[in-house]
């Protein structure tokens, strides 16, 4: 009986015992892999290998600086491109209806394993298609839908593996931030990896071979999950019955998870339909204040204001990607004043200084930060890097210069810096979010949470579009464009002050605990309990029937 409940879902998996060698143990002990596969087991520590180090490591940080050198070679003025970016950055706030379907309609009684693979083969054929099919026969809709596609990949298996092991981090919750530092850090590595190489290959192949180079890593996660290295349970449809029963009691996450999915399908469909940047930053913004307003009102009180936390902090953070990509590799011909970075450097001397450094930040946020309130370590944390976002505004403005220092050392140190913070600002709110998952539907939970975090990247990049657009920033790669770049300081600025302001709310919105205290009960089952809605609908007094 217990066999049949752990059977994978291709092929049983023979348990094979082997002998390791005494500098591999010692190794496992020293990176305290030992003591996680005591308290977690190896298969979920080989399935986050494969879909978090693999694959949302290696491969995404392989194909998606791609993504700009091909928009170039297109054309694309620098709004447009951050309107597509925001566009291919949408399924990562699909993830609560991934959730949601995941939690109420399990395939032959697995919730997560065959949407994985399913997600698996579109983002295969898509990534495939990048690589191989020609620019004259792939339109740049085609291309957007593409990379659309392997996004979807990436935030599906994201989404379920991270819920699976916020079910294990809830159970042990003192061993949370080490399993957190476990995936990271691998991350991290599988980003150093592929930025190391990432540069000759664009240099001497082409912005198309990266995508053929990572069909392997994308597909790697096929075999773990079709062995159950997810460790699922198959439910037996009594049990699918009383899940689902239980999910729609709960009508108010329910209708955040659709009214998440009708605004990211209608941003998706006006970013590729439409070239107005003003129309997708205005839609984009009015998608924003209504889910701020449903999840304050729907939602239990200290899980709607993380949310409202984040998305405010993630939407004011506008981008200015699109336009700096070209201030950074525009040759002497389009901008004469510029800095004038390769390829390689760009991508691999940037990337890999970014990725040592994010391991740097995520061993000194295990060894010193782990046991931080929220609050202290997000005040610290984002203070300290809209400090060091005053350095882009000294290199825009091409101060640097003046002051006789090269663009190259200038970039290479703010970047150093800048990546050992950002792990410290982003490892709190993993973890926070990762503890506010009522036990039960913890993939749709997890899904609204990091879904509406992550729409707010698209909202910051389509407002940053806006405001390139009215500052008459729009650099595209053409010849003596050097006017364009006259007032991309000002977006800049604007970048660094904007998520400031939501400190103020810090005192309100995160929580005063400590990263290792939970901050649900065990009995907590219900994601929508003392909200605004239920207060205001609840009857003024109850009698016994």
């Amino acid at each position: 009986m217990e066999e049949a409940e752990t059977a994978p879902l291709i092929a049983k998996t023979v348990v094979r015992r082997s002998t390791s060698s005494p500098w591999f143990e010692k190794l496992s002990v020293d990176a305290g892999i030992d003591t996680l596969v005591q308290h977690f087991g190896y298969r979920l520590l080989v399935m986050l290998f494969a879909s978090q180090h693999l694959m949302k490591g290696f491969a995404a940080s392989f194909t998606l600086p791609c993504t700009q050198f091909l928009y170039a070679s297109y054309k694309v003025a620098g709004p447009q491109i951050q309107i597509f970016s925001g566009v291919t950055q949408l399924p990562w706030a699909m993830k609560p209806v991934i959730g949601l379907v995941s939690d109420a309609l399990p395939i032959g009684g697995y919730h997560k394993a065959p949407y994985i693979l399913m997600a698996s083969v579109f983002g295969v054929i898509a990534c495939a298609s990048v690589g191989g099919v020609s620019q004259d026969h792939l339109s740049i809709g085609r291309l957007v839908g593409c990379i659309f596609l392997l996004q979807l990949q990436f935030s599906t298996c994201d989404l379920l593996t991270e819920a699976r092991y916020a079910e294990k981090m809830q159970s042990k919750p003192e061993h949370g931030p080490a399993l957190m530092t476990f995936v990271w850090f691998g991350l991290q590595v599988g980003t150093l990896s592929a930025t190391v190489f990432l540069g000759p290959v664009l240099k001497h192949c082409g912005p198309k071979v990266p995508f053929v180079i990572a069909l392997l890593p994308v597909a790697s996660v096929v075999i773990p999950v079709a062995r159950n290295f997810l460790e699922e349970i198959p439910k037996s449809p009594t049990q699918v019955a009383a899940a689902r029963r239980r999910l729609f009691e709960q009508k108010e996450a329910c209708i955040l998870c659709f009214i998440m999915f009708l605004g990211t399908t209608m941003l998706t469909y006006m970013g590729i339909a439409y070239e107005s940047v003003r129309l997708n930053a205005v839609a984009s913004l009015a998608v924003a204040a209504v889910l701020l307003v449903a999840f304050s009102v729907l939602l239990k009180p200290i899980i709607a204001k993380v949310t409202a936390f984040f998305l405010l902090q993630t939407s004011l953070g506008i981008s200015i990607s699109g336009a700096s990509f070209y201030f950074y590799t525009d040759s002497p011909e389009q901008y004469p004043e510029g800095p004038h970075f390769s390829q390689e450097f760009y991508t691999s001397v940037l990337g890999t200084a970014g990725s040592i450094c994010s391991l740097v930040g995520i061993c000194t946020y295990q060894h010193y930060a782990s046991r931080w309130t929220y609050r202290g370590l997000l005040l610290l944390s984002n203070v300290a890097l809209s400090l060091l976002s005053v350095t882009d505004i000294v290199l825009f403005t091409r101060l640097n210069v003046r002051l006789g220092l090269p663009d190259h050392a200038f970039v290479l140190g703010a970047s150093v810096l800048s990546s050992v913070v950002m792990q410290w600002m982003w490892m709190p709110g993993v973890v926070l979010l990762s503890q506010l998952c009522p036990k039960g539907m913890e993939a749709t939970m997890y899904a609204l949470l990091a879904g509406c975090h992550n729409f707010g990247n698209t909202v910051a990049s389509n407002m940053g579009a806006w405001a390139l657009e009215l500052l008459n920033c729009q650099p595209s790669g053409l010849p003596r464009e050097s006017e364009q770049f006259d007032r991309l300081w000002v977006g800049s600025a604007l970048s660094t002050v904007l998520p400031m302001l939501t400190l103020l709310l810090l005192p309100w919105l995160i929580p005063d605990a400590r990263q290792t205290d939970k901050l649900l009960d065990e009995s907590e089952r219900d994601a929508t309990a003392g909200s605004l809605w239920k207060r205001w609908t609840a009857c003024p007094s109850t009698g016994a029937r």
